[in-house]
Formats: structure tokens, sequence, C-alpha cells
């Protein structure tokens, strides 16, 4: 019997051979079976590729959803790379950050793109032009021999915002990925005759792991879309008869309150998950009332993978649960002192799976908080019910989520007070109808400011989503006796 691969790329080569003339992704009206996406993989990989035939090394991957992404994505592995999504909306300098943790030996782009990318890695790694790989560039050239790569080494570079306002880096094994997606794949029953929407951002875990790495794992079909915009969405849906949709709260809330010009046809829809920030279970309910199908809860972290999802087959009776864990995951509810407590109990949730990474390289104070014994504590607080369903109640952190994306309070607090007519500055997320949160900044200054010129004055400085979008002036912020700002007053 054949040993199964043991790499993301041997696996996808592995589908590519049994479903060569299947449809594996359609990007912008093209349709491209698995062997022309392998034939695009082998294209790129001579580009990745480093001197001398060695390992290219940590490569980052800032292109937005498409054919390139993927096709670069699995190229960079394909060599023995380690891939490092980040997310063109990234201003410069965040860029330039991270391509330096990371330590990046190249950079693998669009055009647009390029110029931006260019000029941080240089800033980051002191390295030229030479080093960036433009993908609507490429020409057509063959690779060298694919690398041996052991399961345990890293496939993924992925960062995690962190309380100290300094992204931790988060190393993804190969083993650790594909045990993730074998075990999603079966909990949904995802297969060739799927059609899975790909909207979620692929420089984003739930993009990336639950929509596109499982896409092309499952044999299935993956239905590009550079970015969420409801009517392209609604368009993708009917005309690729897409089976499964996995998204955030904001997309389903916006989806639930369209209003089509002629009348839509969701019924190809057999999975609507949400991911990445709470669902509000009248969400959940408008949307079945539009569409006839309900949006269900999965929880996951960039440091785990997916641990849960809810297939309730009653889910109307647990909509705001989180379903219970995938095989070989399990989850607990702490007390403070590390003990397991009953259902019905609420503590912070510790989880164990073998998908997950075990540390924070280079930052040993957050890795002995979040790494403690077996288990991951993501800051999540919740509770078990009788059948082991999970329902999470509240963060430990103060993080705001956008979206979907985690944007750190103190990070923008540190942009505002840059500001020469600012003197005080907290940041703090208002919950959207929708679910996801916007970036509200409270601020005392020192003479009269409009809020543009506040909003202005961020952009570039950090990332669109974690700029302000509601601005509050007040004489003074409150402050408890000890000087310690009062978050929840504003």
């Amino acid at each position: 019997m054949t040993p199964e691969p043991l790499t993301l790329f041997s696996r996808l080569r592995g589908v590519a051979e049994r479903h060569g003339d299947a449809p594996a992704l359609v990007d912008r009206g093209r349709v491209y079976s698995y062997r022309q996406l392998l034939d695009a993989i082998e294209g790129l990989a001579a580009q990745v590729a480093a001197p001398r035939r060695e390992r290219p090394g940590r490569i980052a991957l800032v292109c937005p959803n498409g054919a390139d992404f993927v096709a670069a994505f699995f190229a960079i592995l394909r060599n023995g790379g380690i891939v490092v999504p980040l997310n063109p909306a990234l201003s410069e300098p965040e860029l330039t950050a991270l391509l330096g943790d990371a330590q990046a030996s190249k950079v693998v782009t669009t055009g647009p793109l390029r110029d931006q990318a260019a000029a941080a890695l240089r800033s980051a790694c002191g390295l030229g032009t030479e080093a960036v790989v433009t993908l609507d560039r490429r020409p057509p050239l063959g690779g060298p021999p694919p690398a041996e790569v052991s399961p345990h080494e890293p496939a993924l570079y992925l960062y995690s915002s962190g309380s100290t306002g300094r992204p931790k880096r988060v190393e993804r094994s190969h083993a650790g990925l594909l045990y993730e997606t074998d075990r999603l794949v079966g909990a949904l029953g995802l297969g060739p005759e799927d059609r899975i929407l790909g909207v979620t951002p692929f420089t984003h875990i739930n993009g990336l792991a639950r929509s596109m790495v499982a896409a092309m794992l499952a044999g299935a079909a993956l239905v590009t879309l550079p970015q969420f915009e409801r009517r392209a969405v609604g368009r993708a849906i009917q005309e690729h008869a897409i089976s499964v949709f996995i998204g955030v709260p904001f997309m389903f809330g916006m989806l639930a309150d369209t209003r089509w010009p002629s009348p839509v046809d969701f019924s190809s829809l057999r999975w609507c998950i949400s991911a990445s920030a709470p669902l509000r279970p009248e969400t959940s309910r408008r949307f079945r009332d539009r569409y006839g199908v309900y949006v269900r809860q999965i929880y996951g972290t960039t440091e785990t993978g997916t641990i849960a999802v809810n297939l309730d087959p009653r889910v109307e009776e647990s909509l705001e649960s989180v379903g219970t864990p995938l095989e070989g995951v399990v989850v607990d509810i702490l007390a403070e002192d590390g003990r397991v407590l009953p259902p019905g109990a609420t503590g912070e949730i510790g989880i164990r799976s073998p998908a997950a990474a075990r540390e924070y390289p280079g930052l040993p104070d957050e890795t002995r908080a979040a790494f403690v014994g077996d288990y991951f504590l993501p800051g999540d607080i919740g509770h078990k019910d009788a059948r082991g369903r999970i329902y999470l109640v509240g963060r430990k952190s103060l993080f705001i989520n956008r979206a979907g994306y985690k944007v750190n309070p103190y990070e923008v607090e540190a942009v505002l007070e840059r500001h020469p007519k600012v003197r005080e500055a907290a940041v703090v997320g208002v919950t959207t109808e929708y679910g996801d949160q916007k970036v509200k900044a409270v601020l005392v200054v020192s003479e009269p400011c409009p809020g543009h010129e506040i909003v202005e004055f961020c952009r570039g400085k950090i990332a669109d989503f974690k700029v302000p979008s509601i601005v509050e002036f007040r004489p003074e912020l409150p402050k408890s006796a000890a000087g310690k700002i009062l978050r929840a007053a504003l």
C-alpha cells in the first residue's frame, strides 16, 4: 500500500493526478483544471527557487485572492520554502516590520503592489528588486525538482496580534495543516462535487485553511473573488452553484439585508459557516429566512487551526454555539487554578490539538502565557453544555474584531498620539448590527480638530481596517483611581 503523501504540495499533486481534468479554480471567469493548476505551479517554481539549488527560505506572498495566489502558494511549498502570507492592505511600515521578523528572502506580489513591497523588503532585509517576483510578469519557465521536505517542517509563518502591540509569529507545519484540513474536510463531507467560495482573504487563516487549502485537498472547485462585494458574491453563488461558503459575520449580515433587483436562488448552498468573530443568532435566522439555509459557527485560532464547528442537525437550538471539537481535538474549560471544570461552568478555554503550534518564536513571555502544559490558551472565556457543545462568552483581551481582522487598540493609540493636537487617546470596539466591530477613537485634544483630519492622519501609517471609523472628542478620559482608562465607559 502506498503511504499517504505528507506535505501540502505532494497531497495536491496526488489530487491533481486523480482529478486532472476536473475544475480546480475559477478566477475572473476563467476555469483552471487541476492539471492546469499543476502546470502553473511548475511554471512558477523556477522564479521562487534560490540560487545554487538551495532551499528558497521564507517567501512573503502579498497578493489578493485568485489563481495567482494559489499557484504561488503551492510553488513555494513545492520548492521547500515557507510561505509568509501578508495582507495586501498593510501599510509599508507594517510590511517592513513583518518582513523583517520573518527574515524574508523574497516577496511574491502583483504589479500594483510591487513598489511598496520592494521598498519594504529593502528596508527590512536589505534585498533589492531582484528578490521581488511579480506574478503578472512571469515567463513560462520550468522549475527545479521538487524539494524533499519533512512533514514536521514549517509550511507557514502566520502573524497573530499580541497585547504588547508586537505581532506574534506562528509557525504551522505541513503535518499540522494536513491534520486540520483532513478533519475539517471529513466533518463537512467535502468532495469533488463541491463548489467552494473563496472570498475571505487567503492571507488570513480562515480563507487560507478553511476555504483555499480545504478545497484543493478535497478535489473541489474553488471560486475566487478578490474582495467581498455583495452583488458579486450573489452572482457567484448562482452562476457557479456554490455549495460551501465560509465567511465572516458581516458578510452574511449584509447579504441577509441586501435588496436584489431580481429574485435570487441560493438553493445550491449546503453549508454556510461563519468564523473569526461571534455570529449573532438573529443574523443566522435572517439569512435562513431569505435564502433557506442557516449560517453556522466555526471556531479556531491562528495558533491551532480549526477547533470546532457547529454541525448540529437541530441547529436552531444551538445557534450561539461554535459546535463540538473536530476529531482528535480536545477543548476543556479551565478554572483559574488549572482545574478542568464540569459542563455548565464558565472558565477559560484550553485547547489541545495535534495541529497546534508550540510556541511564539523569539517571544518567551508570550509563549509561557499562552502555551501552558499541553494546552494553548487563546484568551477566550466560555462553557460547554452536557452534549459537549462549546459556547464563547467573552475575551480576556481588549482586541477589536474588525471584519475578522484583529486590531490592537494600543497600536492605534500610539499612532493617534503622534498627532500634534492629540493629548490623550483611547481606542475601543463598537459592535455593529452585523456582529463585527468598528474602531472608535476617543480623544482629548489641545485645540479644535475635525474628525476627518484624524482619520487622514492615520492613513498610510496603519492598515485601512485599523483606521478609526468613529472619532469622538471629550474633555477628559474616564479613569480609575489608579489612573487606568475605564474603557467600558467609552
